[in-house]
């Protein structure tokens, strides 16, 4: 398959000579003059390689640094994709800039097209020999880490930072094929039909703020139609695959009220320092009882619920009632050492 450039520039000709150049050299390509054109193609496909002017018409708060901004910041799919500036500012204070910035390839107008088409295939055979080193080590390691999480009681789900799926425990499938909380999209990549939209954007958001190995995080994910949360639980693994580059990797642990038992008193209690009335009330909000309803079982007051919930968020951790029940659903995980670096006895 031909590589896909996407070219963002606001000079329409020069837009144009570009276009034909790399499509006569092979490429498919797919033009923008402004940073909503371009952000609009990328909502819809994933480009080998982006080539940006680094002023786009007269609106200097979304240039080009704009548009590599929000490619770092929030597309971490695209993280290996090179993107070079192309600019009539060809003064070493320009290019400085941008290289800290971290842009990859810096090209002045006007266009040299044998260097625009020579710098091209470098970055993209750079990438290329990444992306085989990766995969020749991934088998090895998706081999270790699937004989752990095929240990564990429930369904985990083991991606990229791309939402890529790489592997499902049996428990896994069966949700998505009795439950249709999770699929498998024509990319590859995992999507959360059954979720709420709001829930869904949670789950994505969270998938790209875990960032640091070990950083863990639990969410009670609403679905679309009535019936008990979805429960994530969500582990950031890292996977050293040579000495300059590490492929960053999520485990997702899949559960809901159905598909687990709840946790024992004790056990919460040992977890986070309980009180027994304070496991009592945990439990119980587990079960979707509400406030009142607990209050009206224990035999205490409104006042005292409130009392019992704000100790447990403080010991637990979570900011609000759901999270904390999520936290509850989730206790009954025993994550083992993920990390395939270190050698079992």
């Amino acid at each position: 398959m031909h590589a896909c450039i996407l070219c963002i520039e606001d000079e329409v000709t020069l837009l144009n000579d570009v276009r034909d150049e790399l499509t006569t050299a092979g490429y498919r390509v797919l033009t923008a003059t402004s940073a909503s054109e371009a952000l609009e193609h990328l909502q819809n496909t994933r480009p080998d390689l982006i080539l940006c002017d680094v002023m786009l018409g007269s609106d200097s708060t979304r240039d080009g640094y704009f548009v590599h901004q929000h490619i770092r910041g929030s597309r971490p799919d695209l993280a290996d994709t090179p993107f070079l500036f192309l600019s009539a500012l060809g003064h070493r204070s320009a290019i400085l800039e941008a290289k800290r910035e971290g842009i990859d390839d810096y090209l002045v107008k006007p266009v040299d097209y044998d260097m625009l088409l020579a710098t091209i295939a470098a970055r993209l055979s750079q990438v290329a020999r990444l992306r085989t080193h990766v995969q020749r080590q991934q088998p090895n390691l998706l081999h270790r880490l699937q004989a752990i999480f095929e240990q564990l009681p429930g369904a985990v789900i083991l991606c990229n930072a791309a939402g890529q799926l790489l592997y499902a425990t049996p428990k896994a499938l069966r949700l998505s094929e009795e439950e249709g909380i999770w699929q498998r999209n024509v990319q590859g990549n995992i999507i959360w039909p059954a979720l709420s939209t709001t829930s869904a954007l949670r789950m994505r958001q969270c998938l790209n703020e875990l960032a640091a190995p070990g950083q863990r995080s639990v969410l009670a994910l609403d679905r679309v139609s009535a019936g008990s949360p979805v429960v994530a639980s969500l582990l950031c693994l890292e996977s050293h695959l040579d000495g300059t580059h590490a492929e960053k990797l999520l485990a997702i642990f899949v559960s809901s009220t159905q598909s687990r038992p709840l946790p024992d008193a004790e056990t919460l209690r040992q977890l986070f320092a309980l009180t027994p009335s304070e496991a009592a009330v945990a439990l119980l909000l587990a079960q979707g009882r509400r406030s009142e309803e607990v209050a009206s079982e224990l035999g205490v007051s409104s006042t005292t619920i409130a009392f019992h919930l704000r100790n447990l968020f403080s010991k637990t951790g979570a900011a609000r009632q759901s999270d904390l029940v999520a936290l509850v659903l989730s206790t009954g995980w025993a994550m083992p050492d993920t990390n395939p670096g270190v050698a079992k006895k």
